[in-house]
């Protein structure tokens, strides 16, 4: 591993290379587990990248007692949106697996 900063970025490297045809893998489309009014899929995005922001400006369009169901398989949204739940007053409905459904307040 290597580590270069310059003048305008840092540069991070394994030293791993990959071999042979790389090709163009897209993640598999997530598919909702909940009847909720709205679905959004974070993917693998953790909290450093936004998902929380992006889930927020969803519920201000909703109106109360509406659900989003939130699928997200990094574990820092887990514990990140638990609390976004309790200082928002948003309800945290139900949890499986990397499925979440949020009522609106």
């Amino acid at each position: 591993m290597g580590v270069r900063h310059t003048e305008t970025s840092l540069i991070v490297w394994t030293g791993e290379s990959v071999k042979g045809d790389v090709k163009d893998t897209k993640p598999e489309q997530a598919t909702p587990h909940f009847e909720a009014n709205q679905f959004y899929d974070a993917g693998d995005k953790g909290c450093a990248f936004g998902p929380m922001d992006e889930i927020a400006a969803i519920m201000q369009k909703m109106r109360p007692g509406q659900t989003l169901e939130i699928h997200a398989t990094d574990q820092t949204v887990s514990v990140d949106l638990s609390a976004w739940c309790r200082m928002t007053g948003h309800q945290l409905v139900q949890h499986e697996g990397d499925h979440y459904l949020i009522q609106h307040k």
